[in-house]
C-alpha cells in the first residue's frame, strides 16, 4: 500500500528496522588513561547511573540512552565492539543489516556479529557471535569508516541463518533498485538472479536449502517489511500468491494501489478480494500524516477503500503488525474474507 512506504518503526513490535536518528558520544576508559586521568570514574558514574555501560571499558552517558531506538542502541554496541578490538572488525549478518538498512523481523540481537575468514564454525563471547567463513576482497567494504559484508554477502548470510519469514524482509528490501542507507547514501540494490549465482557458486553448504527457498520467494515489489512479513505468512499458510501492488482507475481520476489481490475460482464461486496491511506509522509519523489530524487520516483511508471496492467490484481484507505476525490470526482473518488454501 502506497502510504506506507518505508521501514517498519520502532512502534511495531517484531520487526525491526535500521533507521537511525540519535547519536551518543562514546567514552573509554583507556583514553582517561592515556591522558592520566581516572579512569574508574566510568565505574563510578555507572554506578550512579549517569552512564550506561555498553561493554567493558566503554560506557555512554545515560541522558538521552532511553530516547534511542532499539537499532541505535544496537548500533552504540557495535561502535564499543570496534573500538576496543585490536584490529578493525568486519561486521556481518544482523551487525551488517545495521549498516545497509536491511529490515529483519524479530528484535536487534544483543551480542554483535563479526567475521572472521577462517573455515571454522561460529562461537559466542564477550558479547561477540564470531564467524568463520571465506572472505573474498569483494566481500568486504566500508560504510562510515566500519568494515561490513558486501551488500551481496550479508544477504546470502542472513538467507541462510535467519527464520524465512525474515529472511524474506532483508532480500525484498535489499533487491530493489536502490537503497537508501541510514547515513542516507544511495546504493543499487542486489538482483536475485546475482545472489542465486553466489549461492550456487559456493556449493552445498549449512543453510544453502532454506536461502535458496528464501532468495525464489523473494520479491522487491513489497512496499514495506510488514508487507513482506504479510506475503511469508500467506505462503505458510498455504493460501494461493497474490498479485502485487495492483493499481485501479476510477471514474473520478484516481489511481489506487492496493497491496495484495486474489482472484480464487472454488467449487461454487469465484473470490475477489484485496489485502491490505497497514503500518501505525502513517497514523503516527509526521511525514505520512503531511498536516493532517489521525482522524482525517483514517477518514481518508475509509474513502479510499470505498472507492476501490467500488472500481474493484473487490472485497476487502486489512490488517495490522498484530496479525502480520501471527500466522493464526492472519489465516483466520483470510479464511473469514471467503479465501481458501490449495
Amino acid at each position: 500500500m502506497t502510504p506506507t512506504q518505508g521501514s517498519a518503526s520502532e512502534d511495531t513490535p517484531g520487526v525491526a528496522d535500521a533507521a537511525m536518528k540519535g547519536w551518543l558520544p562514546l567514552q573509554l576508559r583507556r583514553d582517561l588513561d592515556l591522558v592520566g586521568a581516572d579512569g574508574r570514574a566510568l565505574n563510578r558514574s555507572v554506578a550512579a547511573g549517569d552512564s550506561i555501560r555498553l561493554r567493558r571499558g566503554v560506557v555512554v552517558n545515560a541522558a538521552g540512552w532511553d530516547e534511542l531506538q532499539a537499532v541505535e542502541k544496537y548500533l552504540l554496541r557495535m561502535r564499543a565492539v570496534a573500538a576496543t578490538r585490536r584490529a578493525q572488525p568486519v561486521f556481518s549478518h544482523q551487525s551488517a543489516a545495521v549498516l545497509w538498512g536491511l529490515p529483519i523481523v524479530g528484535r536487534w540481537p544483543d551480542a554483535v556479529h563479526l567475521m572472521v575468514g577462517a573455515p571454522r564454525s561460529a562461537h559466542s563471547k564477550n558479547g561477540v557471535i564470531w564467524h568463520h567463513d571465506v572472505l573474498t576482497d569483494e566481500d568486504v567494504v566500508t560504510i562510515d569508516g566500519m568494515l561490513v559484508t558486501s551488500l551481496v554477502r550479508t544477504l546470502l548470510d542472513l538467507a541462510r541463518t535467519t527464520p524465512f519469514l525474515s529472511a524474506v524482509a532483508s532480500l525484498d528490501h535489499g533487491t530493489t533498485a536502490k537503497l537508501i542507507l541510514p547515513n542516507r547514501s544511495v546504493v543499487a540494490g542486489v538482483s536475485k538472479e546475482e545472489l542465486l549465482d553466489r549461492l550456487n557458486q559456493a556449493g552445498p553448504r549449512r543453510g544453502s536449502r532454506a536461502a535458496f527457498e528464501a532468495i525464489s520467494f523473494s520479491d522487491n515489489r513489497s512496499d514495506s517489511p510488514g508487507e513482506s512479513l504479510s506475503r511469508g505468512q500467506i505462503h505458510l499458510c498455504h493460501f494461493p500468491a497474490p498479485d502485487l501492488q495492483v493499481t485501479f482507475a476510477s471514474n473520478d481520476g484516481h489511481n489506487d494501489t492496493v497491496d495484495f489481490r486474489w482472484i480464487q475460482r472454488q467449487e461454487l464461486r469465484t473470490v475477489k478480494l484485496l489485502g491490505e496491511f497497514d503500518g501505525f506509522v502513517k497514523y503516527t509519523r509526521g511525514e505520512y500524516l503531511r498536516g493532517r489530524t489521525m482522524d482525517q487520516v483514517v477518514w481518508n483511508e475509509k474513502v479510499r477503500e470505498d472507492r476501490v471496492r467500488l472500481t474493484s467490484g473487490h472485497g476487502m481484507a486489512r490488517w495490522l503488525w498484530d496479525t502480520a505476525l501471527r500466522a493464526d490470526r492472519l489465516r483466520a482473518l483470510l479464511l473469514q474474507a471467503g479465501l481458501r488454501p490449495e
